[in-house]
């Protein structure tokens, strides 16, 4: 009985508990209710999620919950509600049309797409409702025939809904028909003024035709009704850029990348605003952001690549806008930044592609390129700007400065007709003394003194209180070698100008070409009390002096400044000068920190290292000039010899690859891969490289030489003999002596290439290789000839040990046996570890009679050729006759596999010793 009690009150205490957790749930669903009423979102979420915790399986609470997350604009979360509501079987003419939205702003297309099916069975406006929405998604998943069919049955339904609408302006949106939109939105938006879909697609046609304010404030109301879709603050920000507002584009910018870091659309605007606001160094931080992620937007790389130039970022500026060039305009700014920066970068060849449709009847274009033009001649780049020079001969010839401009800068490039241009800018502007000195100084550098002096007279007479007048007397005088008279103008032109500076350099030239020291001391002393820091006057200076004296001025100069690198170099050159090497390196090294360090840097440090004999510093010295400088030709080619100079081909030719990557098509450096390639031997690539130089404008003989050096490499010595010919008597080299000589002696005509290298023997008497290789010759037919010139090579390279090797062998043949052994001896001392130097000293050795001493070197011969050298084993099967350990000598000759008539020869020979 007491069982039955239990169980009786256990049952009771379960249903009132029941039907407590019921009443809770009803209450948190009408409070949340309540709560909505009253725009309480928040607290109607917790009622909400309240009632879930209670009842899980709640559908209305779910629905409620989506609904409301999807009016905040929290797609994921309201997908996740609407779906749990669906699944409980929530009605669908409820929850369906919600739960197409949701998708939408989940960009679920494909799930919007499969509700077709469920929503056939909904009522007239909320199937017109999913219509919208499917049409939305077909046009965005690429199916316009679905979009179209969505469209007509949603107005078969109801033609003039709202959501019919909304789906037609979708289907119109596609096809650029923006003005049908517009009309369709404004009537949605009459209807029901906040309709936030409208809303949206309203700030999108603004954003296409440009109609900023309006995008703005459509995408600012849209983000009070929604404010947890986060995309529409990326394009409120973006319209807000787009309208001019930047600061408040920025604002909200930076709201998105506190909580999204890297986000990339925002860092986009981040990267425009601080781009327009000159903050360079944070546009190029946040634009490099935005790319890194892969939005590769055109303004983007515009902006980064302008950035990174203002920061003297050159490789980093040429990576962008060298991949937008082909888009911009042919007078954009940017081009003009690519120009700078491949000049900076080295990239000579390119200049001409990026600036090559500039209009030269632009003034500014005029200047831009004539300051290029000039910039490229410095760097001895000659053929292009040339080529600029011809781009902007298009400007009109009735504009004075532009042709003093062109007449100055083909002077300097020795074309003549620089002339015809300043006479015009001097015609069209009577008062340009410039051009007119330029004439003049052309005049006087050609010889014409005549016309010079024409051109100082009239300024005499039409300036006489102007210097240069006089500068230019002085001038013509020293021309002449009338100094005194040069002395006489200089002296009125600084008593007109005192103190300028091309009277007072004049006169100390005139000094040091008179060779009186004392006055260019006096004069030398004087320029540098009125300019101490002048780089120009402390260079001279330093050249009439060179001296501790003249180094200290130097060196108090460079402490005033010491950011100048040009005055650091300038104090290492003078250092240099004065064999004070260790602290010329010491002061390059100490500004090897500094960015885009010159080329001269570099050299002058590389030379500090040879001087000192310090050898080891120089791979890593080259290797990080390269690194800094990829660009610099130099580089590569130096890096190249040195690897080369190891015979480390594979790394020299990886060089070369590298250095063509950022020189395309540079001569040089394919004429130094074709170098690289036939020294290691790799025929196949020399022939397909030689393709490509054979087209160029080089020397035909230099063409025909590497031709002749494939045929070489392929032993096809009758066609290769043609060719090294005139390679040879084109470029009468050592090397080119030794190739040529090598053709005729694989062509089996010894005495040809004998004729070659004696006759370049009386080029270079003293050429070490040319006699070595001839004295080779020598050995099979002549060896008196032979050991002539190889007592030759000793004397002059003692430590030539093929020489002493070859010597030991020939004075041997004649019996000499003393010369035999000092030379065997000497050449053994400088390679113990030879095998055929240690033969030789073992046979030489047996010669003189020493046989044990023989058989000792045979022995260590044979060692350190593992017994694979036929010639040396059979010369230690001699030396062991000749010590009587006869069953050695016939095993070891039982082994002995002979290939040549010669060694079969001895072999027969020793068996009869046996």
């Amino acid at each position: 009985m007491k069982f039955v009690k239990a169980s009786l009150y256990l049952s009771i205490a379960l249903a009132i508990s029941a039907c407590g957790e019921q009443v809770s749930v009803e209450s948190h669903l009408e409070n949340a209710k309540s709560y909505l009423n009253e725009n309480k979102v928040n607290e109607s979420i917790i009622e909400l999620k309240n009632a879930i915790r209670a009842d899980t399986k709640n559908a209305e609470a779910r629905f409620l919950l989506g609904q409301i997350y999807l009016s905040l604009g929290d797609g994921l979360a309201a997908v996740k509600e609407l779906e749990r509501a669906q699944s409980l079987k929530y009605p669908d003419n409820k929850v369906l049309p919600l739960l197409a939205r949701a998708y939408i702003l989940t960009d679920s297309d494909s799930d919007v797409i499969a509700l077709s099916t469920a929503a056939k069975g909904l009522a007239a406006e909320e199937r017109s409702q999913y219509l919208a929405y499917q049409t939305l998604a077909a046009l965005r998943s690429e199916q316009p025939d679905l979009a179209k069919q969505s469209v007509e049955l949603a107005q078969s339904i109801a033609q003039q809904s709202l959501y019919s609408m909304l789906a037609s302006a979708y289907l119109q949106l596609s096809e650029n028909k923006y003005d049908e939109v517009k009309t369709l939105i404004s009537r949605i938006l009459t209807i029901e003024a906040k309709q936030v879909d409208a809303l949206m697609l309203q700030g999108q046609v603004a954003m296409v035709t440009e109609e900023y304010q309006l995008a703005v404030d459509s995408f600012k109301q849209y983000m009070e009704l929604q404010p947890r879709f986060s995309m529409v603050e990326l394009l409120l920000a973006n319209a807000l850029l787009k309208a001019g507002h930047d600061e408040e584009a920025e604002q909200h910018a930076d709201a998105i990348l506190a909580k999204v870091n890297n986000q990339p659309f925002a860092n986009y605007i981040k990267a425009m605003v601080r781009f327009q606001a000159k903050d360079f160094d944070k546009a190029s931080e946040h634009a490099e952001a935005a790319l890194s992620a892969d939005f590769n937007q055109f303004n983007l790389k515009l902006v980064a690549g302008a950035s990174a130039f203002y920061l003297k970022n050159w490789q980093q500026s040429y990576h962008h806008l060298s991949s937008i060039i082909k888009y911009l305009p042919s007078d954009h700014q940017a081009r003009r930044m690519l120009a700078v920066t491949q000049l900076e970068l080295g990239l000579i060849d390119e200049i001409s592609a990026t600036i090559g449709d500039f209009d030269g009847n632009d003034e500014v274009n005029s200047q831009f390129l004539s300051s290029l033009s000039y910039k490229l001649l410095e760097l001895g780049a000659t053929t292009e700007a040339k080529k600029l020079l011809a781009q902007n001969g298009q400007n009109s010839t009735k504009n004075a400065a532009h042709n003093a401009r062109q007449g100055i800068l083909k002077l300097m490039m020795n074309d003549p007709s620089g002339i015809e241009n300043l006479q015009d800018a001097v015609k069209l502007n009577p008062e340009l003394i410039e051009a007119e000195l330029a004439i003049a100084f052309s005049a006087l550098q050609r010889g014409d003194i005549a016309k010079a002096n024409a051109i100082a007279e009239k300024w005499q007479n039409q300036y006489p209180d102007k210097a240069s007048s006089f500068n230019l007397l002085a001038s013509i005088a020293i021309k002449e070698g009338k100094y005194d008279k040069a002395e006489q103008a200089l002296k009125k032109s600084l008593s007109l100008e005192q103190d300028n500076f091309f009277a007072l350099t004049e006169q100390l030239r005139i000094a040091r070409k008179q060779k009186n020291i004392p006055l260019s001391k006096q004069r030398a002393d004087y320029l540098i009390t009125i300019a101490p820091t002048n780089n120009k006057v402390l260079r001279q200076y330093f050249g009439v002096y060179r001296n501790e004296m003249a180094l200290a001025k130097l060196t108090a100069a460079y402490e005033l400044d010491k950011t100048d690198i040009s005055k650091a170099i300038l104090l290492s050159e003078a250092m240099v000068s004065l064999g004070q090497l260790k602290q010329a390196e010491n002061l390059l090294v100490s500004i090897a920190d500094t960015a885009k360090l010159p080329k001269r840097y570099w050299q002058l440090l590389l030379l500090t290292y040879k001087q000192q004999k310090n050898f080891e510093k120089i791979r890593p010295t080259l290797e990080k000039w390269l690194k800094e400088n990829p660009y610099h030709i130099e580089a590569v080619v130096l890096l190249t010899d040195f690897y080369a100079s190891q015979r480390d081909y594979e790394r020299a030719l990886t060089v070369i690859k590298r250095g063509l990557e950022n020189h395309k098509d540079n001569l040089v450096l394919q004429l130094v891969q074709m170098q690289l390639l036939l020294n290691n031997k790799q025929i196949s690539p020399a022939k397909s490289l030689y393709k490509i130089i054979v087209n160029k404008n080089i020397n035909d003989a230099l063409k025909q030489g590497l031709l002749g050096r494939i045929y070489l490499l392929e032993e096809d010595y009758v066609q290769a003999l043609p060719k090294l010919t005139v390679f040879y008597q084109t470029y009468p080299s050592t090397q080119n002596a030794i190739y040529l000589a090598g053709a005729h002696l694989g062509n089996k005509d010894n005495a040809k290439a004998v004729k070659v290298l004696e006759h370049y023997l009386t080029i270079d008497a003293n050429n070490n290789r040319i006699e070595t290789m001839l004295a080779g010759i020598y050995l099979e037919n002549d060896s008196d000839k032979a050991i002539a010139v190889y007592d030759d090579v000793v004397k002059k390279q003692p430590k030539n040990v093929v020489a002493h090797n070859n010597l030991a062998w020939l004075y041997l043949e004649q019996d000499n046996i003393d010369k035999a052994l000092e030379h065997a001896e000497k050449a053994f001392e400088l390679a113990p570890q030879i095998a055929n130097i240690v033969d030789t000293y073992g046979k030489v050795l047996l010669g003189s009679g020493d046989k044990r001493a023989a058989l000792k070197y045979a022995s260590k011969a044979s060692e350190i050729a593992k017994g694979k050298d036929v010639d040396i084993q059979l010369n230690y099967v001699e030396a062991l006759i000749a010590n009587n350990r006869i069953n050695e000598a016939k095993n070891l000759l039982g082994k002995v596999a002979t290939a040549t008539d010669e060694q079969k020869k001895k072999k027969s020979e020793l068996l009869t010793q046996l």
